[in-house]
């Protein structure tokens, strides 16, 4: 007979995210994903294959909450949708802006380290989303779509980065300018109209 779960699997993944999000992935050992997720060493070696099974479920997670919240205007905002994306990246309460920057950029820098393909194909998924949207979002413009799609998806990296260096949801925010200001260049005169 199973042993009863004594703990809730997506209440569990969601601690996850937030407690690799905060620390990173080496830095957190068993013991303390246990006192920080609730889960213990027997779950997260069944449920989720070990440690890195655990942190591939939370970075599911984060994807899936971020494209049916933060990414899901852009498809069809045009480039309102893109200022509005930016300036939450540097917005208190805004959920997709954190002093620990972004879990799939961090996952890329502590990636050159590990060197794990399932970790490298699942953040990689999380960007090439971005840029879809992004793409989405200049459809209606005569911008470059695909370069300039790619540039966004950078600065937006960069920005996260900014945040995370700084300790701050701030820290990105003379970047978010500078895409401000791009913006309104666009919808001055480089761009047409998006309806």
């Amino acid at each position: 007979m199973a042993r009863p779960k004594s703990y809730n699997r997506d209440e569990a993944i969601t601690k996850a995210c937030y407690a690799f999000w905060e620390h990173g992935y080496a830095a957190l050992g068993i013991r303390a994903i246990e006192d920080l997720t609730g889960l213990n060493k027997f779950a997260i070696r069944t449920e989720f294959g070990g440690k890195e099974g655990l942190y591939l479920a939370a970075l599911t997670h984060y994807h899936q909450a971020a494209k049916h919240t933060v990414l899901a205007p852009l498809k069809t905002g045009g480039l309102p949708a893109i200022r509005d994306f930016f300036t939450g990246l540097i917005s208190d309460g805004s959920i997709n802006s954190s002093p620990w920057g972004c879990l799939m950029v961090n996952t890329g820098i502590e990636n050159a380290e590990i060197d794990s393909a399932a970790l490298k194909e699942t953040s990689d998924a999380y960007w090439t989303d971005l840029h879809t949207h992004f793409c989405a979002a200049l459809e209606h413009t005569d911008l470059p779509v695909e370069d300039t799609a790619t540039g966004l998806v950078n600065a937006a990296m960069g920005i996260h980065t900014a945040n995370r260096i700084a300790g701050s949801a701030h820290g990105g925010r003379y970047l978010v300018t500078l895409i401000h200001q791009m913006l309104d260049q666009w919808e001055a005169g480089h761009a047409s109209p998006t309806h």
